[in-house]
């Protein structure tokens, strides 16, 4: 049975309170979980409660950078297979090609329009749980 992926539990990490709201509206609005952390100690916090499916994160923050924040999870061998979406001001090519280069699933410019960014939500998921599903029917030991 396929797991429905408006289900997910996405956590958004930005310090900005206004991402925050507009992304919890819309995606709630899908029946998605939304979880939210502004920073670093935060967003490790936060996935320690709930893991969730995906993460929203955004590059440039106080304290410590989103790629450093990437670089954790992707180094965590407990973390690494949670999808993360950069979506960040910072919109040059050399940006993204970091940000893609550091792990991130896929990286996204602000200002996004919502419907855009909410279907390539639903599609890294669909991906994501498709993947898992596969990965599953070959690790099946054969009689």
């Amino acid at each position: 049975m396929m797991m429905n992926t408006h289900n997910a539990r996405i956590l958004v990490v930005d310090d900005e309170p206004d991402v925050h709201v507009l992304l919890e509206k819309m995606l709630g609005s899908q029946g998605y979980t939304v979880d939210a952390a502004y920073g670093a100690d935060e967003a490790f916090r936060a996935i320690d409660i709930n893991r969730p499916d995906l993460i929203i994160l955004d590059l440039m923050m106080p304290a410590t950078s989103g790629l450093n924040i990437l670089e954790q999870i992707r180094n965590d061998e407990n973390l690494r297979d949670i999808l993360v979406l950069i979506v960040s001001a910072r919109d040059e090519q050399a940006d993204r090609l970091e940000g893609l280069s550091h792990g991130a699933d896929d990286y996204v410019s602000k200002p996004f329009h919502l419907r855009s960014l909410v279907r390539k939500i639903e599609h890294m998921l669909e991906k994501s749980v498709e993947k898992k599903t596969s990965e599953k029917i070959t690790s099946i030991p054969q009689q």
